[in-house]
């Protein structure tokens, strides 16, 4: 099936109605100390009204039909395993279609409250009375997969709950049409899936804010049922998380650079200082993630519902998935990340990545980039002192070179964003949430390696930095800084003294300088102000890393010359022959 083809059908679906139905709890929220079952039919079939005194129990498929012949099916499932005080949190009736015929329109699910029909017993005329409302229904459009279908039946289960057993019934609402089910003598059975809980249910409000109270509720805050747990889910904040009594791994990502966690009523943490910490949860209460804008990523997408994103013409070569970004803060922009999704075995995978302006306008040259794994692609931008404003959009999108290699994540609910567009040439258009962040603040990290080891050299500074260099050789490090002139600048630098030792010579613009500078034994960090222009630093240093300390190095000296001569004579002598 083409891509283009395979793109409208998932845009048809998804603009149709799929099911209607009520929740107590926020089952969607309701993830964790949950127990999870699949009970299987103890007994099905279906009535025909063409026979009204045949009994079809033994059928390997349920037939429905809207014609002069109707017909409906009737399921039981066998509810005993579930403890009768339990709390039902969700329950899906999932049944397998796998023929259909007729116009588009519904086929529902009805609750059925009498369970004394038999399998090998129920006919048309004998078949118990159901609710004319269905609890739940499922839209066939013009374009129908087949497979198993889903109808929320949590309302049902939770009144059938009592008796020990449940009564569903599928009929078809569609005008001269008929459909077919795999019944439980067939292969793909009808199961029931229940999530319950015997334990108290608390909400926790999940917030961030930042350490100043000028802004709130930026990142996200992921719960996982344990480390490296295959159960997650990533709330976009403020939001609120019906869960079960217990406890449950923490994690504040995007948004503010992570500071501490602030607890409330029923919720503790184990580790209030470390972004990933475990949750205690014994009652009602706040989970808060305390940051700072030093360092801000900024995120549109929902992690936990990551999918393939692309359409067919969005990852054609030439076509573009782009974000729009709008800054709360003037900053640098440090970093442009992109969620892979799948990469090429066969193919090339090198794209090019765009930063734009609010024109959509290159600011840079686009970058050629390769991801080699399924991940985020994380693109270094500090080099190129890229300043955003606060208010003002830019746009990062990644072009592809090859036709659909690689794939680029996105939100897997192929919701619409005003955020996320894809770009044929110059014609832009709305697309799916995209995995897209961008980075902004005024703290950047400067990887260095030097002598075999790996150093961070920190800076945070409201200029723009550009052209940073380390020069090992000549124990200096080199940067410009920039900004609007008339204004004050700041620059903090934060050095490991393990790679390069002071006392420091600090120019500004080739002239020497006095800078405020602290060290705490292991790092030096110097403080500078100016005017803001255009600025050339120099910061001078007394040793480097892998320097030898002073005391060995003339005993080293004399070995090396002695191996030196000892070479030379046994060369000499061995020519004299």
């Amino acid at each position: 099936m083409k891509k283009w083809v395979l793109a409208f059908f998932i845009a048809l679906i998804v603009l149709l109605p799929l099911r209607f139905s009520s929740f107590e709890v926020n089952a969607d929220n309701m993830l964790f100390g949950a127990n999870d079952v699949t009970l299987y039919a103890i007994a099905d079939s279906y009535v025909n009204a063409s026979s009204p005194d045949t009994n079809y129990g033994l059928e390997n498929n349920l037939q429905l039909s809207t014609t002069l012949d109707s017909a409906c099916a009737y399921m039981m499932f066998n509810l005993s395993s579930i403890p009768s005080d339990a709390t039902i949190i969700s329950a899906d009736l999932e049944v397998y279609l796998s023929d259909i015929a007729g116009y588009t329109g519904s086929i529902g699910a009805h609750y059925c409250s009498n369970d004394d029909w038999t399998e090998l017993g129920i006919t048309w005329n004998s078949k118990p009375a159901y609710l004319v409302t269905a609890t739940s229904t499922v839209y066939y459009g013009m374009f129908v997969f087949y497979g198993y279908d889903t109808w929320n039946v949590t309302i049902d289960v939770r009144n059938a709950l009592g008796k020990g057993k449940l009564t569903e019934v599928l009929v078809d609402s569609r005008t001269s049409s008929s459909a077919s089910f795999v019944s439980r003598e067939g292969a793909s059975k009808p199961k029931l899936y229940v999530r319950y809980t015997t334990q108290p249910i608390f909400t926790v409000n999940l917030e961030s804010v930042q350490d100043t109270g000028i802004t709130n509720d930026l990142g996200l805050i992921t719960i996982a049922s344990e480390p490296e747990g295959a159960l997650f889910y990533s709330f976009t904040l403020p939001d609120d998380m019906d869960v079960v009594a217990g406890s449950f791994q923490a994690t504040f990502s995007g948004g503010y650079m992570f500071m501490r966690w602030e607890t409330s009523g029923g919720v503790t943490v184990s580790d209030a200082n470390a972004a990933t910490t475990t949750v205690t949860v014994s009652g009602n209460g706040t989970l808060r993630a305390v940051g700072n804008v030093k360092r801000l990523e900024y995120t549109y997408d929902r992690e936990y519902s990551i999918g393939h994103a692309g359409f067919y013409e969005l990852e054609k070569a030439g076509g573009m998935a782009a974000v729009r970004f709008t800054p709360l803060f003037s900053g640098q922009l440090f970093m442009a990340r992109f969620y892979i999704y799948g990469v090429s075995s066969y193919a090339s995978n090198t794209v090019k990545i765009h930063v734009m302006d609010e024109n959509r306008q290159d600011i840079v040259p686009p970058l050629e980039q390769t991801p080699t794994s399924k991940g985020w692609l994380d693109v270094d931008l500090s080099p190129y002192g890229i300043t955003v404003n606060d208010g003002t959009d830019f746009y990062v999108g990644m072009e592809w070179m090859t036709d659909y290699n690689p794939y680029l994540g996105g939100d897997d609910t192929w919701t619409l964003s005003d955020r996320s567009w894809s770009v044929n040439g110059t014609d832009w258009e709305e697309s799916t949430a995209l995995t897209i962040r961008a980075v902004v603040g005024t703290l950047c990290y400067h990887s260095i390696v030097e002598g075999g080891k790996a150093f961070q050299i920190m800076t945070e500074s409201n200029s723009t930095l550009s052209d940073f260099q380390f020069m090992g050789e000549n124990k200096k490090i080199l940067f410009n800084v920039t900004g609007i002139t008339g204004t004050s600048g700041f620059c903090n630098i934060t050095i490991p003294n393990q790679l390069l030792g002071g006392p420091y010579n600090v120019k500004f613009d080739g002239q020497t300088v006095t800078a405020t500078s602290s060290d705490d034994g292991t790092n030096t960090m110097l403080h500078l102000t100016y005017a803001h222009s255009v600025h050339s630093i120099e910061i001078e240093g007394t040793t480097v890393i892998p320097e030898f300390p002073s005391a060995i190095m003339l005993p080293l000296f004399a070995f090396t010359t002695l191996i030196t001569a000892i070479a030379a004579y046994w060369h000499t002598q061995r020519n004299s022959h």
